[in-house]
């Protein structure tokens, strides 16, 4: 790949900003296509964006007054500009790609919550496995996707155990079983793992499952059916039995998917109306439909949706493998296809139509579903914002960007942990959760309030520290705890952050709950137990306490376990340091086979035998 001409801020344009920086930039700006980057002050990088015509893309960027809302709110903080030359569009495609990947700009919305989708993996073992995979593909094994939710692939897997009767556990459990488990009594296994099957029919079985996620139902069913009547013929009646069941199966299969006519193939959808817009992506693999994913599009014209849409298909596909054809409802970019050839190593073809018999009855109804996901997502966006605003008021501020809502959890003062959960107005933001291990230096664990005002403490001096607060903090408790937090804040200077204390109601029922505002304290507040904003700080409280609830039994957990590892005699700090290092986590540990836990620096073969009666007898 080849780059030209990077070209920074000089001297001269250090006092400029904004829409005047760029203005002064483009002068020396070509028309060649390249990747631009637009930095704050702080040199951190706000936005990435590609053009085959640079000067003319960023020249739009300099008339304010076409801007949305936030795209004006970007130019007005850009502090530097620097643009990358490049060979062609294939090009700019890709190192476009690479530097969000990289630097995660704020104002590159699409495509932000860097999901990643589940695979079905046959693993290449001596005796296949069958497993659902997430992540790299490092695995050594044949991989079919990807699947567009969690449920799909948990449906196909259980699918696979009926019919081919594959094995699904672990290494450590397979070679170390000496009975067969329960998936065999329920045969949802052929139970390899005691010989129940010759391996030379097991293999046959695991061709005959990598040859049904192909889509080769038809030749799969015509062999099953020839076995069945030779066994039928030889009077094995139990064993004919079994491959009908299988035949059954694949028949209810193949009835109940209409969609098998198309291998290998997505179907990519856009549905746009007023600057915003839906895109969605149907994935066909192995001749079988294997769902959809949805991205809402935001400040998107008619001129820029070929564009918008690109841009998402180079970083849908640098997560998952693009398939070899893909279907798509308006023209793309140039360079595209050859962009995604490029990164996957193959031939991928692009159509944008026109469609023709089941083509055309697809990607139909992928435009209908794209409609119907706008505008499912508009009117509860539109909810959303109605509420927020009903918080906003009730919290007696102007803005209201961000609230932080606090609980805490431990039992007798024991794993205590704080927890963080935060949200705006488009919902809980994961990536903003924080959890606050509490270990009785600065406050008792078994005193509520000081743990809280622990957690208040250390959490205010970073935010202080990073200029990170938030507009409002939701306290899970009554006056006491909102006291708790005030004297923190007071201590601190803090006086910008609207607080509220969330009481549990009477008999702890919910729409009872009684909220006392920071502001005026001795004023118990009761909201209409069927209200919309009374549900929505419920959600709030119910999500902090779940995490809490989750945190605390993590730490727990843990803590049980160090405590139980230490009770296997010779094992001390040491060598339980060495055994966390090398196996990851305490499941792995107890999982870990006798061969396995002698690999481990400090661990013979006597400590091994001790480790592993222990977690098996």
């Amino acid at each position: 790949m080849n780059y030209y001409i990077i070209k920074g801020m000089d001297d001269s344009q250090k006092k400029l900003k904004g829409a005047e920086l760029l203005r002064q930039k483009l002068k020396t700006v070509s028309h060649r296509a390249g990747v631009y980057r637009m930095l704050d002050e702080n040199g951190t990088v706000l936005y990435v964006g590609k053009a085959k015509n640079l000067k003319n893309r960023l020249t739009n960027y300099t008339q304010t007054e076409r801007l949305s809302d936030r795209i004006r709110q970007m130019v007005s903080h850009v502090a530097d500009l620097v643009v990358i030359e490049t060979a062609g569009e294939t090009e700019a495609f890709l190192l476009e790609n690479d530097l969000i990947k990289k630097f995660k700009p704020f104002y590159n919305i699409l495509l932000k919550d860097d999901k990643s989708y589940p695979y079905i993996v046959i693993t290449d073992d001596e005796m296949p496995r069958l497993i659902r995979y997430r992540g790299e593909r490092g695995k050594k094994g044949t991989y079919f996707g990807p699947f567009a939710s969690g449920l799909a692939v948990r449906q196909t897997v259980s699918e696979l155990q009926k019919i081919f009767g594959l094995r699904t556990c672990n290494n450590a459990s397979f070679y170390n079983r000496t009975r067969p488990c329960l998936l065999y009594q329920i045969k949802r296994c052929s139970g390899p793992c005691c010989a129940c099957i010759s391996k030379e029919d097991y293999l046959k079985s695991v061709q005959e499952a990598k040859a049904f996620m192909r889509g080769e139902t038809s030749d799969i069913q015509k062999a099953l059916k020839k076995q069945m009547d030779e066994l039928s013929a030889m009077c094995r009646y139990e064993e004919a039995a079994v491959v009908r069941d299988k035949i059954l199966a694949l028949n209810h299969i193949q009835d109940t998917d209409s969609e098998t006519v198309i291998k290998q193939t997505d179907f990519v959808a856009v549905y746009l109306k007023n600057g915003r817009g839906c895109l969605q992506v149907f994935f066909y693999r192995g001749g079988h439909a294997e769902g959809n994913i949805v991205q809402l599009l935001t400040d998107v014209s008619e001129s820029q949706l070929s564009e918008t849409l690109s841009s998402c298909l180079m970083q849908i596909y640098d997560k998952i493998p693009a398939p070899r054809q893909i279907y798509i409802s308006v023209p793309p970019e140039e360079g595209l296809s050859e962009a995604l050839t490029q990164r996957a190593g193959y031939s991928v073809h692009i159509s944008a139509g026109p469609f023709k018999g089941t083509r055309k009855k697809l990607m139909e109804q992928a435009l209908k579903n794209a409609e119907q996901s706008f505008k499912a997502q508009t009117n509860e966006a539109q909810f959303k914002a109605s509420v927020w605003d009903e918080l906003r008021a009730l919290l007696e501020i102007d803005k209201l960007d961000k609230v932080e809502v606090y609980d805490n959890s431990h039992i007798q003062g024991t794993s205590a942990v704080g927890a963080m959960i935060a949200a705006n107005v488009d919902g809980f933001q994961k990536k903003w959760y924080r959890r606050f291990n509490i270990d009785g230096t600065l406050a008792h664990t078994n005193d509520d309030f000081g743990m809280m005002r622990e957690v208040m403490l250390r959490r205010l001096k970073r935010g202080l520290t990073e200029n990170d607060l938030p507009s409002a903090m939701l306290i899970d408790g009554g006056k006491g705890q909102l006291s708790s937090v005030q004297q923190i804040m007071d201590e601190l200077g803090i006086h910008s952050i609207a607080l509220l204390a969330v009481a549990k109601g009477e008999e702890r029922n919910a729409g009872k709950e009684t909220l006392f505002l920071g502001t005026r304290p001795s004023e118990p507040i009761h909201l209409d137990l069927k209200s919309d904003l009374i549900h929505l700080i419920q959600r709030l409280r119910d999500e902090a306490h779940r995490f809490a609830i989750g945190s605390h039994r993590i730490r727990r957990a843990k803590n049980m376990f160090h405590e139980t590892l230490l009770d296997i005699e010779g094992i001390g700090e040491k060598r339980k340091k060495a055994l966390l290092r090398h196996f990851g986590s305490p499941r792995a540990i107890a999982g870990a086979s006798l061969a396995q836990l002698q690999h481990v620096e400090g661990i013979s073969e006597k400590i091994a035998k001790k480790i592993y009666t222990f977690y098996h007898d």
